[in-house]
């Protein structure tokens, strides 16, 4: 969920321009957008209806939420140095929550979750589960999480960082991750589901491929012998595809 690009803080009557100077405080524009954003995908509290409908049409005419309870949780984590893209890292399974509270509570840093990965490796890697990302945890968390790691070149997700490290670990290198998922998604078949197309369910119940490295290392070993890549994964599929479709009658 992402703010209107056609806001204007003109749009609001000079009631409403002061009241949402008073709630949001010392945070600027900017970050009270992707803080709306953040909240909006991520409720604090539960709304009336009036109270959703009154939310709503100041966010679609400015893109900055005017809830009290929910500006003053933005204000309370902003105030301790967090921004919205951490507050969502906290609520959601980009990082392990556990071990990021224990970290907070120890002011330390958390274990590198990368391992002995060089700092090529996790860049390329980055780059590879970017383009096939292993779930879907909401259209903000999603957004941030990409512009992060294409600004910075690694993503910080732990989810995204396990499936880097599985397929690692079993001899695959990014640029054949990216190779076997690129032909595993042409192959895909109407109402028919495969037993080496492993999926999940992320947030608003959106399904994504997401492969189990293991199951996939004999399609490794046969492409590293010069086999098509192509026909290679086609041919490996063919055997493991399930109708899904209704049985209609004889």
């Amino acid at each position: 969920m992402f703010a209107p690009e056609n806001s204007s803080a003109g749009s609001l009557s000079r009631e409403l321009r002061q009241l949402r100077e008073e709630l949001w405080g010392p945070i600027l524009p900017h970050e009270r957008r992707l803080w709306s954003n953040a909240l909006l995908d991520n409720p604090p509290t539960d709304l009336n209806i009036n109270g959703k409908l009154q939310n709503m049409q100041l966010y679609d005419r400015d893109g900055i939420v005017m809830n009290r309870l929910w500006v003053a949780v933005a204000r309370y984590w902003d105030d301790r140095g967090l921004t919205a893209y951490e507050w969502l890292l906290q609520r959601t399974t980009l990082v392990d929550i556990a071990e990021y509270k224990r970290n907070l509570d120890r002011n330390q840093e958390p274990t590198d979750p990368w391992d002995d990965c060089t700092e090529q490796e996790r860049r390329e890697w980055t780059t590879a589960t970017l383009r096939f990302p292993p779930q879907f945890l909401g259209a903000t968390v999603m957004g941030l999480h990409n512009n992060h790691a294409r600004k910075t070149g690694m993503t910080n997700s732990k989810t995204w960082i396990d499936l880097a490290l599985e397929f690692r670990a079993a001899g695959f290198t990014p640029e054949e991750f990216v190779v076997l998922n690129t032909h595993v998604r042409k192959f895909h078949k109407r109402d028919h589901t495969n037993t080496l197309i492993t999926t999940t369910w992320g947030l608003r119940n959106i399904q994504y491929v997401r492969l189990d490295a293991q199951q996939w290392t004999h399609w490794l070993e046969r492409y590293r012998a010069g086999e098509d890549s192509v026909e290679l994964t086609k041919g490996l599929l063919e055997p493991h595809w399930i109708s899904t479709a209704p049985q209609t009658g004889q």
